[in-house]
């Protein structure tokens, strides 16, 4: 009897400690759900670059839907081929906001889920045409829309479907750019074009004309210009960026007008260029008569490219005067020719054949070729016995009456170094004694050729003032 009634009271007490323990727990629990509110997001938590801390579970939905929304409709995928752009249907993209919430980490940022439906590109393969459709790479392309989307980027989604083709599939292969370069008489070019024809630019990399052409045997420099010249010409009609390019002093005769090129084995001059996109070109070299045809061979660009030269100014060429004692009259030992200047720029175009951006390419400065014109050496006035008599014995008065006389024949002897110095940009003229300007004038085109594009290093030009040594 005693033992039940033990059993009875323990159980008794096993039920009020039970009790005792659930109310405190319970208690508190709805103390938090009615007095605290619902549960919300720590701070810093974020999803696509959406901050959602401090709201509900249902708020950040909300939120979140509304925002990839207005995102999608801002940014359609669009996919361009050679001669359309084709916008993929909205069942190929979907944002799953709810299993982005499920799988959020509070307190830090947080990607969106993405999900791609292959089956809804089907009913545009014939938009992509079969050959270019069946050879899409769509892991590579879903990889690409998946990292914009899911943090909301605010780059466009637009792509070339030849970004995302097999590489290496020829039959959808076009020449995108192709070049005509005049070659001048005894240039033989067929030495490089030998080496170069079939050059292949990869993916993402740099192609440098002198590392290519260091084996051939014999260089040819005016040759090797003329390839630079053509190769340079095609470039610029497509999307590759100029890494390092040089001009000559003077614009060759066979050259165009902001396609000229020049390099130089022995002193490193290069002519470099990059290909940003994600397939491989070929160069193909063709010969005939007196034309170099460059052509560059590979998946369409979506772009059209053209060459612009804006702001082209001529430069006036200065006379240099050279004193000569076996000269008998002015006569005129090298003609003087034109300067040139003008800055080069690329303006791209869609696939409506709009003006979308232009993109400043260089400077080119041509440096004008100096007249040089040899004269007799002047003859100074000698005083006579008489007039030294009275400059000796004549007051301060007659002493300056002579110096001014002095002056006056020494300025109008020295016209044109005066006129030279005060202005360069009114005066044509320049002296200096016999021989003292044949280095830097006469022999600096064959020193000089090569520089860089801008040209000026150690040429004169008019907003310069006048050249050293003149």
């Amino acid at each position: 009897m005693d033992k039940r009634w033990d059993l009875k009271f323990f159980m008794y007490l096993l039920a009020m400690a039970l009790f005792i323990y659930g109310f405190s727990v319970g208690g508190a629990f709805a103390y938090d759900v009615v007095m605290a509110g619902p549960k919300t997001y720590e701070e810093g938590t974020k999803v696509g670059g959406v901050s959602v801390d401090g709201l509900t579970r249902p708020e950040a939905e909300n939120a979140l839907k509304t925002r990839v929304q207005e995102w999608l409709d801002l940014h359609p995928v669009e996919m361009l081929t050679e001669e359309q752009s084709i916008v993929l249907s909205e069942e190929f993209l979907t944002v799953d906001v709810a299993d982005t919430l499920d799988s959020l980490k509070e307190g830090t940022v947080n990607p969106l889920s993405v999900r791609f439906n292959r089956s809804a590109l089907e009913g545009q393969k014939e938009a992509f045409g079969e050959e270019v459709y069946d050879h899409l790479l769509l892991d590579k392309l879903t990889a690409d829309i998946r990292s914009q989307v899911e943090v909301l980027s605010d780059k466009s989604l637009t792509y070339s479907v030849y970004d995302y083709v097999s590489n290496g599939t020829e039959s959808l292969f076009s020449v995108i750019a192709e070049y005509n370069q005049k070659i001048p008489d005894g240039s033989d070019v067929f030495t490089y074009t030998n080496e170069l024809d079939g050059l292949v630019i990869e993916p993402k990399s740099n192609v440098s004309l002198l590392e290519q052409v260091n084996d051939v045997p014999l260089q040819n420099q005016t040759a090797l210009n003329v390839m630079a010249s053509g190769l340079y010409g095609a470039v610029l009609q497509t999307n590759f960026d100029i890494i390092q390019r040089h001009i000559s002093q003077h614009l060759p005769a066979y050259a165009e007008k902001g396609r000229e090129a020049s390099v130089n084995l022995s002193e490193g001059q290069d002519f470099m260029f990059f290909n940003p996109n994600d397939s491989s070109y070929k160069i193909q070299f063709e010969v005939s008569e007196e034309t170099l045809t460059v052509q560059i061979v590979g998946y369409p660009i979506s772009r059209e490219y053209e060459v612009l030269i804006q702001n082209e100014r001529e430069i006036e060429p200065r006379t240099i005067i050279q004193y000569s004692a076996f000269a008998t009259g002015a006569e005129v030992q090298r003609k003087g020719e034109s300067g040139l200047a003008y800055d080069v720029f690329r303006e791209i175009y869609n696939q409506n054949n709009e003006a979308i951006d232009t993109e400043f390419i260089t400077q080119d400065y041509y440096a004008p070729v100096h007249a040089l014109e040899e004269r007799p050496e002047p003859v100074e006035p000698i005083a006579s016995d008489n007039e030294g008599a009275d400059q000796s014995g004549s007051g301060s008065g007659d002493d300056s009456g002579s110096e001014s006389n002095g002056e006056n024949q020494e300025s109008g002897s020295n016209e044109n170094d005066s006129d030279d110095d005060t202005n360069p940009n009114q005066s044509d003229d320049s002296t200096t004694k016999e021989g003292s300007q044949e280095g830097s004038s006469g022999d600096s085109d064959n020193e000089n050729e090569g520089q860089d594009s801008d040209g000026t290093d150690g040429i004169w030009s008019p907003e310069e003032g006048p050249p050293k040594g003149e």
